[in-house]
């Protein structure tokens, strides 16, 4: 950092183009410039909390000149660090087996300076004193390890690495911000606020009490809000099952204990048959007619069928066929 820094100063120094007011400056070297505008665009980026995109504002432009030398002056940048795009348009189709990048993200200040350097393409390498855009340089470097993996690259395992590296190593809230919306850009974002809802919670309030612009970390509090929207549902749905499920068990054993206390009440105030009614029901289950039963007891068939009618009243059934199916 030191060394860098060091360097940046000395090709101020140096350097008789670069006036006290540029804080943005640098040398664009192409084989093919004919090929390009002879202007480098410079933008500011924010976020479109809709759908979670960067958004680029045409701020400004700078003449190139024949050294190939162009600058910014501070006036373009605010007081706060933010992100801002740096860039070269083509002004035909390039025609190469070898896709030339013409622009780059960089965090600035009117406070700080930015150097770009020489390079086979446009804004390749760069030397800069903003602490944060160095420590997003030492994020790409941190994230670039994985990217590289290809068909290899572990979800779990990049996750787990980027969750500790953001919050043991990152400082600056800004570039704490944009490795969260690397984890957005790779679909990882919900799964980690889910995971990690506290650290997000007190991230948040730590970002409102800053004085970053809150639009750029308006989509996080949106993806918050969303995730424990979500979880409040789940758990209600989940609430809701199992009071559904113990209102129907609660509801069966009422409905169980009303039975058997029924029964119970109706066994207990069964009246007993007497002997010769205990007589008739056996015969009347040995198979036996009114005229047999009358008979056999030398009574008359209209007696029998008085103890039938005792005999149902008592057992609280009302046909014969019942008695039977009872007492098989």
């Amino acid at each position: 950092m030191i060394k860098q820094l060091f360097l940046f100063l000395l090709i101020v120094f140096i350097n008789s183009d670069i006036t006290g007011q540029d804080i943005v400056s640098g040398y664009i070297s192409l084989e093919t410039i004919e090929n390009w505008e002879q202007k480098v665009h410079l933008s500011k980026v924010d976020l479109d909390e809709t759908n979670n995109s960067y958004t680029y504002t045409p701020i400004a432009s700078s003449d190139i000149s024949e050294k190939g030398y162009f600058s910014f002056d501070q006036k373009w940048f605010s007081a706060k660090d933010h992100l801002y795009k740096i860039e070269l348009n083509p002004i035909k189709k390039i025609i190469s087996s070898k896709k030339v990048k013409n622009s780059k993200l960089f965090i600035l200040s009117n406070n700080d300076s930015i150097r770009f350097e020489k390079g086979v393409a446009p804004f390749e390498s760069y030397v800069t004193n903003n602490k944060a855009d160095n420590e997003w340089q030492q994020l790409k470097k941190f994230e670039s390890k994985f990217e590289s993996l290809h068909d290899d690259f572990d979800t779990e395992k990049y996750l787990l690495r980027t969750k500790g590296y953001i919050k043991d190593s990152l400082q600056i809230l800004l570039v704490k911000l944009i490795s969260i919306k690397k984890l957005d850009d790779k679909k990882l974002l919900e799964k980690d606020i889910k995971e990690n809802t506290n650290y997000y919670a007190d991230l948040l309030k730590e970002l409102k009490s800053s004085e970053i612009d809150p639009a750029l970390f308006l989509y996080l509090e949106n993806k918050i809000s969303l995730v424990r929207k979500e979880t409040t549902e789940k758990k209600y749905s989940i609430s809701m099952l199992i009071n559904g499920l113990a209102g129907i068990v609660i509801f069966g054993l009422v409905l169980f204990i009303i039975r058997k206390r029924k029964k119970d009440q109706n066994s207990s105030l069964a009246i007993p048959l007497s002997k010769q009614e205990n007589t008739v029901k056996e015969l009347i289950l040995s198979g036996k007619t009114n005229k047999e039963i009358a008979n056999e007891l030398f009574i008359s068939i209209n007696t029998v069928k008085t103890h039938i009618s005792n005999i149902y009243s008592k057992l609280n059934i009302s046909s014969r066929k019942e008695l039977l199916v009872r007492n098989k």
